[in-house]
């Protein structure tokens, strides 16, 4: 299951760019009415203009580091909002969302310090607190490395586990890559939990058997007596991973965990046969993720899902990674098709004929 941590920070962040924005400045006001609009290019624009004038206006520097993290360009977001920090430490919307990057980039223990100092401006602010937490929590685990992987985990029940589970990511690698026509060489980390950890750190419904925001993350009481179907959801996590390593952003939720359940591999026929007698879903109400959804409305959508991207897959085939990355360069869905000579028209007609010959 893809999950989507930033959003919280960033609901938090836009509006203290837009409480900002109220005050004196022209170039903060209409840079945070462009944030308000999902219209980041242009607040970078305007926040860079304004910078030109006013170099050490911190909220300048804050609003320049959301709307570079919106374009997708976190590194330049990273810096913009280190300087806003560097201005004004207790600039909590800019620690907010520094200490996610940092985490999401990989740098812990920098995330940690970033919000140690934040709580010291903020001691009350409990949203803080939990998600340090959780972070403190996952810097004290012991550790796995293998190649491209790295295991977070405790003590020697998970050690057992974490050696099972380095050999279903390293035969499931291979054979993934070759499914999507690439091969993403990021290293990929994977964490585990207890059941009420791995929620307390991901917010993912009880429903939920495992998550990827930038680190696979498994809850891992009973795996090893139910190591075919650990080894399923370990699997459908990579998938997440390995597709967000062609396109960190721009993926419907849809098709991520469509193709992450088709390259488990998900039975596609049987799918179509359990939505034979069910409510469906939209697929444009499963944009942006499953995670609201009731237990049986994301067993719906993970079969709709399913169905949808088996006929992309095959329908692209070795082009399958081309489509991820131009959707990844921010192409919508028509024009990203329209490139391999494929309509939304076609992709309908192909699914009409797939539940035809299931019957």
């Amino acid at each position: 299951m893809m999950m989507r941590r930033l959003a919280v920070a960033l609901a938090m962040v836009v509006a203290s760019v837009a409480a900002v924005g109220a005050q004196a400045s022209r170039a903060e006001s209409v840079g945070a009415q462009a944030l308000r609009d999902n219209d980041p290019d242009r607040a970078a624009a305007i926040f860079a203009e304004g910078l030109r004038q006013y170099p050490s206006n911190p909220n300048l520097h804050f609003g320049a580091g959301v709307a570079a993290h919106l374009r997708g360009r976190d590194d330049q977001a990273r810096l913009s909002l280190q300087k806003a920090l560097e201005l004004e430490p207790e600039f909590l919307g800019a620690a907010v969302l520094y200490g996610e990057l940092v985490y999401q980039n990989g740098d812990v223990d920098l995330a940690i310090q970033t919000y140690e100092r934040a709580l010291a401006y903020a001691p009350m602010n409990q949203t803080l607190a939990s998600r340090l937490a959780v972070w403190r929590a996952e810097a004290s685990k012991e550790r796995r490395l293998d190649g491209r992987f790295s295991i977070a985990f405790d003590g020697p029940a998970e050690a057992r586990l974490a050696a099972l589970a380095t050999r279903t990511l390293q035969s499931s690698y291979w054979r993934l890559g070759k499914s999507l026509g690439a091969y993403p060489s990021d290293s990929i980390s994977v964490v585990f939990y207890t059941r009420e950890a791995f929620h307390a750190a991901t917010g993912a419904p009880e429903w939920a058997g495992g998550a990827f925001d930038t680190r696979i993350r498994m809850p891992v009481r009973g795996a090893l007596d139910a190591q075919e179907e650990f080894d399923r959801i370990l699997t459908h996590e990579l998938a997440h991973a390995m597709i967000a390593g062609l396109a960190p952003r721009g993926i419907p939720a849809w098709l991520h965990e469509g193709l992450a359940t088709y390259l488990e591999p998900g039975d596609v026929r049987a799918a179509i046969g359990r939505l034979r007698g069910a409510q469906p879903v939209a697929l444009a109400d499963l944009k942006d993720g499953f995670g609201d959804l009731s237990g049986q409305q994301a067993l719906v959508a993970y079969d709709e899902s399913l169905v949808v991207a088996s006929v992309v897959a095959e329908r692209l085939g070795p082009n399958l990674s081309l489509l991820l990355e131009s959707l990844g360069r921010g192409q919508d869905m028509v024009s990203a098709l329209a490139q391999f000579g494929v309509s939304i028209d076609d992709l309908e007609r192909a699914m009409i004929s797939r539940f035809r010959a299931s019957r």
